[in-house]
């Protein structure tokens, strides 16, 4: 199921740094010299409105922080290397309603 897939992706690749609770406190988060964000709020961030459009922007191209330097991987070269173009596209899809889901209203 697509839920599952979400779910696997973002235990996988995103925990780290984002935590398993999404919440921003993953173990890498520390490290970081930027906030990682709570990815719970996300909507709550954005009028009560999920933004799936940059959700799966920012999964795909990767996050900046400032000064132009990355904040966050861009997750798409690497779903584009293990499965190409339309595997990609699934998985952020995967990965951007599994985060849906997690939003606290």
């Amino acid at each position: 199921a697509a839920d599952d897939t979400g779910a696997r992706l973002y235990f996988n690749h995103c925990a780290a740094c984002h935590g398993d609770d999404a919440e921003g406190t993953g173990p890498v988060a520390a490290t970081m010299r930027v906030a990682t964000p709570n990815l719970r709020a996300l909507a709550q961030r954005n009028g009560g409105v999920f933004p799936v459009d940059r959700v799966k922007q920012i999964i795909d191209s990767g996050g900046m922080a400032s000064h132009g330097m990355m904040a966050m991987l861009a997750w798409g070269k690497v779903f584009n290397e293990e499965l190409g173009r339309e595997g990609r596209s699934e998985l952020i899809n995967s990965l951007a309603a599994y985060l849906e889901q997690l939003q606290e209203h």
